[in-house]
């Protein structure tokens, strides 16, 4: 585990006075998505001539971290405290050698980034997430709205999939011309190269990879795989989280705890998710999720949940038979059953669409002309 305090101001690989500088605002290394699409990117850059550099507001790593990543973790305990660290420590970098390009996943610090192009990066629907059900559920929404419209106005933005830029558009009054679309990058051959470490299981089993959080909707799945038609399937839940003595009792009312695997978080899923007969995503609200997208690269089935979104910009054509609507159980089961039995060639029909090497072109693009590519 990597730790690198502001007060220590190191930066790792040192600083090269050539080439395009990006650098990246992060809340934390934790094991999830977005962290994930940062470290990926920030190395693809690397290998393409550019600098980089990586700030972390919270010292949580999960993620291992090689000795070419540039990271600055920021030691102050306060809120207030870190605005002023960030702000003084890219300060000093940006004097060095200009930024060319910043970017924050933290739209709360955007302000504070002392680069003139610079992007908030949105991971996530914005307003998929607010539950506006009942009289106090719509007040609510309406204040949250006007939260997230006020967050991210005059703010140029980069969404994960055209769902997020159109709820941006849409829903926030975000002017078009400040969102541009780029997708998760994904390392193919390192996918690939880790998806062939060992993983001794001896049973047909469904996979997902997925932290155990209310979202991502974990009950509706082991209501669907109680009632699968294929007894002789486990089901393997990779990661971590609050719910998961909750799921465990779930498993074992249902009577399927015997099938369920709870496997806790892993730094390698793609061993898991490449043995498995089937992959699932049963998430109410996404951004573009990486598993779906990993999974395909690796050639194995899908069943999603239809939410907002990333799924159905992802599962077209043949594949939109294997998109059910958040919440129906009879059809995820349904589906689950459908695809365990069938699904279609998927090989190579991903890779150049979510190529690494091809994303990291569309960030130099920004970096060297300060303009939405849009």
């Amino acid at each position: 585990m990597l730790s690198i305090s502001m007060s220590q101001t190191v930066i790792l690989n040192g600083f090269q006075m050539g080439g395009i500088k990006i650098g990246f605002l992060l809340g934390s290394l934790s094991g999830a998505g977005a962290e994930k699409t940062i470290l990926t990117l920030s190395r693809t850059l690397q290998n393409q001539g550019c600098i980089t550099e990586i700030y972390i507001l919270n010292q949580k790593v999960d993620y291992p971290v090689v000795s070419t990543d540039d990271i600055y973790f920021l030691s102050a305990k306060s809120e207030k405290d870190k605005h002023v660290e960030l702000t003084s420590l890219v300060d000093i970098s940006n004097k060095k050698k200009p930024f060319d390009l910043f970017i924050t996943s933290r739209a709360e610090f955007y302000d504070d980034i002392p680069v003139a192009n610079k992007r908030c990066s949105v991971h996530i629907t914005p307003t998929a997430w607010i539950n506006s059900r009942g009289f106090f559920g719509n007040i609510r929404k309406i204040k949250k709205v006007n939260k997230l419209k006020k967050k991210f106005s005059n703010k140029k933005l980069i969404a994960l999939s055209q769902g997020i830029k159109s709820d941006l558009v849409q829903n926030l009054g975000v002017a078009e011309h400040l969102v541009d679309i780029i997708h998760n990058p994904f390392n193919i051959s390192d996918i690939y190269h880790s998806a062939k470490a060992d993983f001794d299981y001896d049973r047909p089993y469904i996979v997902y990879v997925s932290s155990m959080i209310p979202r991502k909707r974990h009950m509706d799945l082991l209501k669907a795989f109680s009632n699968i038609q294929n007894g002789e399937v486990d089901l393997i839940l990779v990661g971590k989280g609050p719910l998961e003595e909750e799921l465990r009792q779930f498993a074992k009312e249902l009577g399927i705890s015997s099938r369920v695997k709870f496997w806790g978080w892993d730094a390698n899923p793609y061993r898991i998710i490449s043995a498995a007969s089937l992959s699932v995503l049963v998430s109410e609200a996404e951004g573009m999720p990486r598993v779906l997208i990993e999974s395909l690269l690796l050639n194995i089935p899908v069943v999603s949940t239809d939410c907002p979104s990333g799924p159905n910009e992802v599962l077209t054509d043949d594949l939109e038979q294997y998109l059910v609507k958040v919440g129906d159980i009879h059809a995820l089961t349904k589906t689950i059953d459908s695809a365990l039995e069938f699904f279609p060639n998927i090989k190579d029909r991903f890779n150049q669409r979510f190529s690494h090497s091809e994303i990291a072109k569309q960030y130099i693009e920004l970096a060297k002309n300060n303009t939405s590519i849009a």
